[in-house]
């Protein structure tokens, strides 16, 4: 019925994590490499991914917007039609570090520009909590896809505020973001789409037991492990624990850039001083903090659940990445 290819044989990356994981900080880092535009937010993506994962588009059809979408999005980009220039926005393209070279494309015609920096272009996605189908990712965009997952510990107490905060805003039926999200009919609340089969226990809980709940789904060994799909359709799957990040970011750098046959160089060294690169986190004093901060917060057992994670997170994330 559908049938859409990808009209350019350039690499693109799309990089996921949960709220205050360190996505635009790897972001930032990652648009710094040679080729790579700035980082965009395209709801598109995070939507059809969504709706495929809820039953609602059959495969062949999430295939086909996303690649028809990519593809769309790719001529356009090229040309700089939608592009941000609002300099106190994080996606601006005034805070890319190659920005007097993109700025090349605003002149010229069509034609022309296409065909001088077609090959030129990496794009680069950031998306949300896609993790848990993030399969769709590789079936579609194959060996053309590097897909970057960054990952934090589940102690953070920054992370499980911010997405404790999140599971309230999203509750409401009038808002302005682009999520796809499950109503609930008998409490009239939304919540993550994801969270379907439990969504009783969800809304019984308080707002930090929702965001234990929340990680507890997207952090598993079904979320970072995919070598046999990967190996398959020959995507590129790369996985980076943030404190790792913080004390090594050319090593995890380096490994992207060998994905896309780039160069680290003197703009992606200079993104590592300006986000005050690299530097060391105290894991012991934010495992206190957080742990002090929940206990009478929290049941006891989303208590054990959250020093379940931590140490799944450290045999299988931090020791392995």
């Amino acid at each position: 019925m559908f049938k859409r290819k990808i009209i350019n044989n350039q690499k693109l990356i799309i990089t996921d994590g949960m709220p205050s994981s360190g996505k635009a900080l790897i972001c930032n880092l990652i648009s710094s490499l040679p080729k790579v535009d700035q980082w965009i937010l395209n709801h598109y993506i995070d939507q059809t991914v969504a709706l495929n994962k809820f039953g609602k588009l059959s495969l062949e059809a999430s295939k086909y917007l996303i690649l028809t979408n990519h593809n769309a999005f790719f001529h356009d980009n090229l040309l700089l039609r939608h592009s941000n220039f609002r300099k106190k926005d994080i996606t601006s393209l005034q805070n890319h570090k190659r920005f007097k070279f993109l700025k090349e494309r605003i002149s010229g015609d069509e034609t022309s520009i296409i065909k001088k920096f077609k090959n030129k272009v990496i794009v680069h996605y950031c998306v949300h909590f896609t993790s848990i189908a993030k399969k769709l990712f590789f079936e579609t965009f194959k060996k053309n896809l590097i897909y970057v997952q960054i990952i934090r510990s589940p102690i953070s107490l920054l992370m499980i505020r911010r997405i404790a905060q999140w599971s309230i805003n999203i509750e409401k039926i009038k808002s302005r973001d682009g999520y796809i999200k499950y109503f609930d009919k008998k409490n009239k609340k939304n919540i993550p789409y994801f969270l379907i089969k439990k969504s009783k226990e969800y809304l019984s809980a308080n707002k930090y037991e929702r965001a234990i709940i929340i990680i507890a789904t997207n952090l598993n060994k079904e979320t970072i492990n995919s070598k046999k799909l990967n190996k398959k359709l020959k995507s590129t799957e790369i996985i980076i624990p943030f404190e790792n990040l913080l004390k090594n970011p050319i090593k995890n750098l380096n490994r992207i850039g060998v994905s896309l046959n780039v160069k680290v160089d003197k703009f992606t060294f200079k993104s590592i001083k300006e986000n005050n690169l690299p530097r060391e986190l105290d894991y012991d004093k934010e495992k206190q903090n957080t742990l002090k901060f929940l206990k009478k917060k929290i049941r006891k057992k989303y208590f054990l659940k959250l020093l379940k994670l931590k140490k799944f997170y450290f045999n299988h994330v931090i020791k392995k990445y």
